[in-house]
């Protein structure tokens, strides 16, 4: 990769092995936190991509901020992380956004790639605004927009005010279906223990294939893979939760959840359509949310896209957006 900036500028490319320090304690003072701006995440995402890879440390060698950015095959510049990375952004601390997003815009029109594209970057971070400013005084034509939802919820101290704090209508389905579950069946709902977890793995992927649609469509051979290694990567680190719903003496419902710096992030899940009439994949969200409350997680977010549950759950609409840059 040609460099044509140095330290002056702001950022350094940098081998992410030398930053992984680094990065991790910028990742953490960032706000709101995110498992997805963390090396560990990136590092898997990277190994299924077939992208040139590029990290920035703003600030030289003492740096403030990271940038984990991929070049496509065609030259187009990206943030790193690609479909199954829920959330895409610089690595900076809380108040420190705008300068380090400024920082990667003016390297990133130094370089002068013919094409860049961002997407899943919270409507609530300057970092678009800010990359389009830089990036439209360079002779970029840019174009920002609204991509999709990404709803969460705040927590309270107790599932019995969580409860309360729902709709009438919500509040009153979700008891109805917790009830009914409990009467059908008896019920439990824990969190995988580590010696559990390639169990629990394999559950969560053959209640996969039991689906039908795009749920079934989703979990392809490579998505599998990919799973796994996140897994693999972020269960010794604590990360990882794999929820488990047992009802009539089987596992009927896995949730793929991730742990990070108080905020319990529902990834993925899979259910027993068999079992569709007892509202498992409802109920057991409701029970995350409880479990997450009794560990005194302040987050349960729900991650992307627009689903009716989310929002029977409570979830609120936080945004991510996209911008598009290229020259004329």
């Amino acid at each position: 990769m040609t460099l044509t900036t140095g330290p002056d500028a702001g950022c350094i490319p940098r081998a992410p092995a030398e930053l992984s320090g680094a990065w991790s304690q910028i990742a953490e003072r960032r706000s709101p936190a995110s498992i997805f701006l963390t090396p560990e995440w990136i590092a898997v995402a990277r190994e299924h991509d077939t992208a040139e890879a590029v990290t920035l440390a703003v600030g030289g060698d003492a740096p403030h901020g990271i940038a984990a950015l991929a070049r496509d095959l065609d030259g187009t510049l990206r943030f790193a992380g690609g479909e199954l990375t829920d959330e895409q952004d610089v690595v900076a601390p809380a108040g420190q956004e705008r300068s380090v997003a400024t920082a990667v815009a003016e390297w990133i029109a130094a370089e002068r790639p013919r094409r860049i594209r961002l997407e899943f970057v919270p409507e609530d971070a300057p970092t678009l605004e800010a990359i389009a400013g830089v990036l439209g005084a360079r002779g970029y034509q840019v174009e920002r927009s609204r991509l999709i939802t990404s709803p969460r919820l705040g927590l309270p101290h107790e599932f019995e005010g969580y409860v309360q704090s729902l709709g009438k209508k919500e509040r009153h389905e979700l008891r109805r279906k917790i009830r009914r579950l409990e009467k059908a069946t008896q019920a439990t709902f824990r969190w995988a223990t580590e010696s559990e977890r390639g169990a629990a793995l394999d559950r969560f992927f053959a209640l996969h294939r039991l689906s039908r649609g795009e749920k079934a469509d989703f979990m392809t051979p490579n998505v599998e893979r990919f799973f796994r290694d996140i897994a693999d990567t972020l269960a010794p680190l604590g990360r990882l939760r794999l929820g488990v719903l047992r009802a009539h003496d089987q596992d009927a419902a896995v949730l793929f959840a991730f742990a990070y710096r108080g905020t319990l992030a529902l990834y993925n899940a899979a259910y027993d359509p068999a079992l569709a009439s007892l509202s498992i994949g409802i109920v057991s969200h409701a029970w995350a949310i409880r479990e997450a409350i009794a560990e005194r997680f302040d987050t349960y977010d729900l991650l992307r896209g627009d689903e009716p549950y989310k929002y029977d759950l409570g979830g609120k609409d936080r945004w991510l957006g996209k911008l598009e840059a290229s020259l004329p």
